[in-house]
């Protein structure tokens, strides 16, 4: 039970929607920039925002959903990949000074239905984040910090690190010749027998981002002994919307990440949602990928502090 909140939790902050206070907002660059001022503004758009608050809720029959499949040698007709359907709500703007954000995730499929998760994260960084699960089939709360940087969902190829704790200044940045972005988004490619009333839903390979300007980013690592050397990434020169990223260790090409960014229509072109991110383990064929429809979101709602609370958790639970 605890890996699958887990999952939920690595969505429930991913999925902030870019929430930042207003008093940490990071001025658009301008002029020549560097590796670094590329991470900071990377880092912004995927973990903070330039509104109050966020939501993914269920409208009508669209809700967002992680669909996740085993290695390809395990894959056979019969074995469906395992979806979860889930809401979140992101909170950036706490009125509270000492608390960096609040985000809550509420599970509404599978086994761990009614399930909620809070995720509390604070200023100072040198203090670990708190995490709070109402399991509603126990009808109890636990309580437990914040997961390391290695760990994985069980399942899926989306490390806590990727999705959430890694920071700019845990890498060294370098950027390489500015480039086009080239080709299509990849997406996850079902087999007949994969294909249910949720999956069908899932989009194709995104198209759209095709020639757009693009700079590429070269990081690596200052962890030894890490799971990856560095990575390149392809980061759009204007939203900085990470688009793909492709790891390495030894050489060798052993993850590609890709995230379809896209516009939420306000006055600073860096404000997005991640439309799908799939990633894929080249060795193993281990892919996963999360879905969130544009109709399902919505911004700046009146909600006050209290919403993000173990009382809502609970409401949820019951449902």
């Amino acid at each position: 039970m605890y890996k699958i909140v887990q999952l939920f939790l690595i969505l429930c902050i991913a999925l902030t929607f870019n929430t930042v206070q207003a008093k940490r907002i990071l001025p658009y660059p301008s002029g020549e920039i560097s590796g670094e001022q590329i991470a900071e503004q990377v880092y912004a758009v995927a973990h903070g925002s330039l509104v109050k608050n966020a939501a993914s809720k269920k409208h009508k029959k669209d809700i967002a959903m992680v669909v996740n499949r085993p290695p390809t040698k395990k894959r056979k007709p019969g074995r469906r990949p395992v979806v979860n359907t889930f809401e979140t709500f992101g909170n950036s703007n706490p009125l509270n000074s000492d608390l960096d954000s609040m985000q809550m995730a509420i599970i509404k499929s599978g086994k761990a239905r009614g399930t909620g998760i809070l995720y509390i994260s604070y200023t100072d960084k040198s203090r670990s984040g708190q995490l709070t699960i109402w399991l509603p089939s126990l009808r109890k709360t636990r309580r437990m910090n914040e997961p390391a940087h290695e760990d994985t969902w069980v399942g899926t190829n989306l490390t806590y690190g990727e999705l959430v704790l890694r920071r700019p200044e845990h890498e060294i940045h370098e950027k390489q010749k500015d480039s086009t972005f080239e080709g299509c988004l990849l997406a996850m490619k079902l087999n007949p027998w994969e294909v249910n009333r949720y999956t069908k839903k899932l989009p194709g390979p995104q198209c759209e981002h095709q020639g757009k300007p693009v700079y590429v980013l070269k990081s690596t690592t200052k962890f030894k002994d890490w799971w990856y050397d560095y990575h390149i990434s392809e980061v759009d020169k204007e939203t900085f919307a990470l688009y793909r990223t492709v790891y390495y260790k030894d050489g060798e090409k052993i993850k590609t990440v890709v995230i379809d960014w896209q516009s939420l229509e306000l006055a600073d072109p860096r404000v997005s949602y991640p439309r799908y991110i799939y990633a894929v383990t080249h060795t193993t064929g281990i892919d996963s990928m999360i879905y969130v429809p544009r109709s399902t979101i919505s911004l700046n709602q009146s909600l006050s502090d209290n919403f993000w609370s173990e009382k809502t958790l609970k409401k949820y639970g019951k449902r």
